[in-house]
């Protein structure tokens, strides 16, 4: 039936009274459009990361709360470095495992960006991050990168500089960050802290800078309490071998990442001393995730994460000197000069 009198015939027919229960089901179907209509559908770029399934595992929860239950994912690009195996030898598998979640797989970024509405950046090499990231941000879609953000500071500074020239805030974090005891000393639990050390794994990859591969995790830790104000650092070794970078903050506050097997520490504050850096699951991290998708806001700046991506590679430094001491400001300008040169990069 078509058009003219047969359009309106059609409309008087659904003029009929209507049985309430006919009303109940058709106020679920509208709610339920209405739910599709506000949900935020989140892409996947790198699957060669555990991150990649359990991150999906948590949005796609049918009883996530919150920012959670606003978000979906439902697309990845399965990337891979292949200059590091133990990278792409994971891809053929997540890959799997996430098509049997429901999520489509697609075979390039712009094609990832077209579908969604906010992307989690997870390839785990972070030197093609900003490659990979500028699509995202030109298409104006919300972006969070997992660590490392990227393989050298200089990347990092320029990730920051598309992000601001885009109009697109990021963040990028560890899961560390959100330890409940750490969380509780960044609120002000035990004071403003002068004195704090914090561990974890610090497995190396050659590519990357010593503890941005997997030493992000602690240093995360230590600035979650110590907030930013790192001025310089020494790197040495345990007397188990293991590596240890002592920081100092603004005001003669100390701070320091020591390589562990577990994760944790201790902070001492002007109330009190407390533990610190717990491991607490991919969840509170990816809830703070989902809250910045559906409200633009982001939870960590772009100020804290260069300087803790400075602490880092100025702890290479100080290993290149034999463990003299190097100045982060040093080390922020040299990257920073670097950045500068390579502007045309976010064109």
């Amino acid at each position: 039936m078509t058009g003219g009198a047969g359009a309106v015939h059609a409309f008087e027919n659904l003029c009929v009274p209507i049985p309430m229960k006919v009303f109940a089901v058709l106020a679920i179907v509208f709610t339920t459009f209405a739910a599709l209509a506000d949900e935020i559908k989140v892409g996947i770029i790198g699957l060669d990361t555990s991150h990649a399934i359990a991150f999906t595992k948590t949005m796609n929860d049918t009883a996530a709360e919150g920012s959670l239950s606003d978000c979906k994912v439902v697309a990845a690009y399965p990337q891979g470095s292949k200059g590091i195996e133990s990278s792409v030898s994971r891809v053929p598998k997540y890959t799997e495992e996430i098509e049997k979640m429901g999520v489509e797989i697609v075979y390039s970024i712009p094609a990832l960006v077209e579908k969604v509405d906010a992307v989690l950046l997870e390839s785990n090499d972070g030197r093609p991050h900003l490659e990979q990231v500028l699509p995202v941000l030109k298409a104006k879609k919300r972006v969070f990168i997992d660590k490392p953000i990227a393989g050298s500071l200089a990347d990092a500074i320029l990730i920051f500089k598309a992000s601001e020239k885009y109009g697109v805030p990021l963040f990028s974090s560890s899961s560390l960050r959100y330890g409940p005891k750490s969380q509780e000393i960044r609120g002000g639990s035990i004071g403003k802290v002068t004195e704090a050390q914090t561990g974890s794994p610090a497995s190396l990859e050659p590519s990357h800078p010593d503890l941005f591969w997997y030493g992000i995790h602690g240093v995360e830790s230590l600035f979650t309490v110590m907030g930013t104000g790192c001025e310089k650092v020494t790197r040495a070794k345990t007397e188990e071998g293991m590596i240890r970078v002592e920081g100092i903050w603004n005001g003669g506050r100390k701070g320091a990442f020591e390589e562990r097997k577990g994760y944790g520490g201790w902070a001492k504050g002007e109330k009190g001393e407390s533990e610190c850096g717990s491991y607490p699951g991919y969840q509170p991290l990816v809830a703070e995730i989902a809250k910045y998708f559906t409200t633009g806001e982001i939870p960590v700046q772009p100020e804290e994460t260069l300087e803790i991506y400075a602490f880092m590679e100025a702890a290479d430094e100080s290993k290149r000197l034999g463990g003299s001491e190097v100045k982060l400001e040093s080390v922020m300008e040299k990257a920073g000069a670097e950045a500068t040169s390579r502007l045309g990069e976010i064109e």
